[in-house]
């Protein structure tokens, strides 16, 4: 089919939404404008409304078949336009299923390694030694030998928890405290670590000995009365305290790498989550069957075609500009989060601590920030 076809059909199209029997407004209009003026001349004449009434309902019902035989011959030739367009325009799929193939995917060196470095990182964070020799074996990588140490430590505590005994957690917590109890967001694990101890105790005079040697510090942040009165209803089935523990494996795996200045989570797994279960390869597998070779080579896009709905937990934004100033973040005036959690441009947050202030005000809220309360984050 030509493109002569295609204006053929649009002309048909044009004729068809200029004629008022096929359009709603036509029978609508003469229905507003006839039938109800000619209903009220009636009624006012005198004749009985009943009967008025009856004619104006047929006569609304005659306007409703004609609006719906003149819709039927418009989507008929909206459908036979859109036809017309897809046989003279034919999208080009030949080159689909070779996208990924110019030039295959880490066949560079440089990439190949990174790959590697990423698996084999991967491999010891979560304490496979076995695979981690089998993977230096085969390639020419060596995982360091002090994060092998602190790794082995990380997977032995993770294994700890997860089997119920919490005593190494809290040893490292207790090692580590300066640590956890620093910055503008102390780390609440030390807390839940002697929740989960205390919900542990056998009776609840154990219970309240436990929660007044290890707990009471923590009563201006936490619930700890509440906690300690949930022990009352200890062995009773209907206790006005729901307490369910946190997940204090991921809790400690969290503060553990943030101590050593590991990335929180796995790239590898963080990777692969984005993937499969966040849905950008599926999303990225449908554009290129769609478009086919419209949107070019997939590594040369610019940024992706289509929204990607991810969860919250996988939400990361490479560029960040300051609410305040206007200015994007750099790494020379990096985005600073302050105490109350909205975030501002560095240079932004100078100017709020101008004249030797000890704190500044959010822009956002009354709260105010120390000039060591505000915390730098990276892009």
């Amino acid at each position: 089919m030509s493109t002569a076809d295609v204006s053929a059909a649009l002309d048909a199209l044009e004729a068809l939404a200029s004629t008022s029997a096929t359009s709603s407004s036509g029978p609508l209009n003469a229905l507003l404008e006839q039938h109800f003026a000619v209903a009220r001349e009636r009624i006012l004449a005198g004749s009985p409304p009943k009967h008025v009434i009856a004619e104006l309902q047929t006569n609304i019902a005659k306007a409703k078949k004609q609006v719906e035989r003149g819709l039927k011959t418009w989507y008929a030739a909206l459908g036979n336009t859109g036809k017309a367009v897809e046989k003279a325009f034919p999208p080009t799929l030949s080159d689909i299923s070779s996208a990924y193939d110019d030039p295959p995917l880490f066949t560079e060196p440089e990439a190949a390694a990174a790959l590697d470095r990423v698996v084999l990182d991967s491999l010891g964070r979560r304490g496979l030694w076995d695979a981690v020799l089998a993977f230096e074996a085969e390639t020419d990588l060596a995982y360091d030998a002090s994060k092998r140490d602190l790794s082995a430590r990380l997977a032995e505590i993770v294994s700890d928890i997860e089997a119920g005994d919490l005593s190494s957690a809290l040893a490292w917590c207790h090692a580590n405290a300066a640590f956890l109890s620093s910055g503008p967001h102390p780390s609440p694990l030390p807390y839940h670590l002697h929740r989960a101890m205390l919900l542990a105790q056998p009776t609840p005079a154990a219970a309240v000995e436990y929660a007044r040697t290890h707990m009471f510090e923590y009563l201006a942040t936490q619930p700890v009365l509440e906690l300690v009165t949930s022990r009352l209803f200890m062995g009773t089935k209907e206790s006005p305290y729901e307490i369910e523990n946190a997940p204090l494996a991921q809790m400690f795996r969290t503060d553990y790498c943030r101590c050593h200045g590991w990335a929180r989570e796995d790239p590898l797994e963080v990777a692969v989550d984005l993937g499969s279960r966040g849905g950008a390869l599926n999303a990225i597998e449908k554009a290129r069957k769609v478009m086919g070779d419209r949107l070019g080579n997939v590594r040369t896009w610019p940024e992706l075609p289509m929204e990607v709905h991810l969860p919250r937990n996988r939400r990361y934004h490479s560029v960040f500009v300051c609410p305040v100033s206007k200015e994007q973040a750099s790494d020379t005036n990096p985005p600073t989060m302050l105490s109350c959690g909205h975030v501002i441009n560095q240079e932004s947050f100078n100017r709020l601590l101008k004249g030797n202030r000890k704190s500044a005000k959010c822009p956002y809220c009354p709260d105010e920030t120390g000039q060591q309360g505000a915390q730098t984050l990276y892009l």
